[in-house]
């Protein structure tokens, strides 16, 4: 079995195991976000790419509070509710991609921010968050795949 990394200090890690049953344990590093646990993954109908729209809706959502906040400290919505729809496409080789993402945000704005709200949705029309506009970008990957 393969151990996962012992020191908890690494930053800019996620890290997954196999678990002897066949799950998949993603291990996020992460004090306040749960490992997540994918049951039986050869036979489940979990997607990854559920959780990269979900990297990109997380981001866009928190972005927009922190947007507002640093414009008005201490600001906060009433409420916040966002989702996230993908087109699936292929490649040139014929592989499966996820051509695009739809993120859509709605917050509850107070009144007295509502002219400041202009100003975060502006910039992320602009700028969109770092993960989205990462994507939008093309990431470059290394990969280094092998047998111990």
């Amino acid at each position: 079995m393969v151990e996962m990394t012992e020191s908890k200090e690494k930053k800019n890690i996620v890290e997954l195991m196999q678990l002897e049953n066949g799950d998949f344990l993603i291990d996020f590093n992460n004090k306040d976000m749960s490992n997540l646990l994918i049951h039986d993954w050869l036979n489940s109908d979990f997607s990854c790419r559920t959780l990269m729209a979900a990297a990109a809706l997380c981001c866009t959502s928190g972005s927009t509070l922190y947007e507002l906040n640093i414009r008005k400290p201490g600001a906060k919505y009433n409420g916040l509710k966002s989702s996230v729809t993908w087109k699936n496409g292929v490649d040139e080789k014929g592989r499966n991609i996820v051509e695009s993402l739809d993120i859509k945000v709605k917050a509850d704005v107070p009144d007295e921010y509502r002219e400041v709200f202009k100003e975060v949705v502006m910039e992320h029309e602009e700028n969109m968050c770092f993960v989205a506009r990462s994507l939008a970008r093309g990431l470059k990957i290394k990969m280094d795949i092998s047998s111990t």
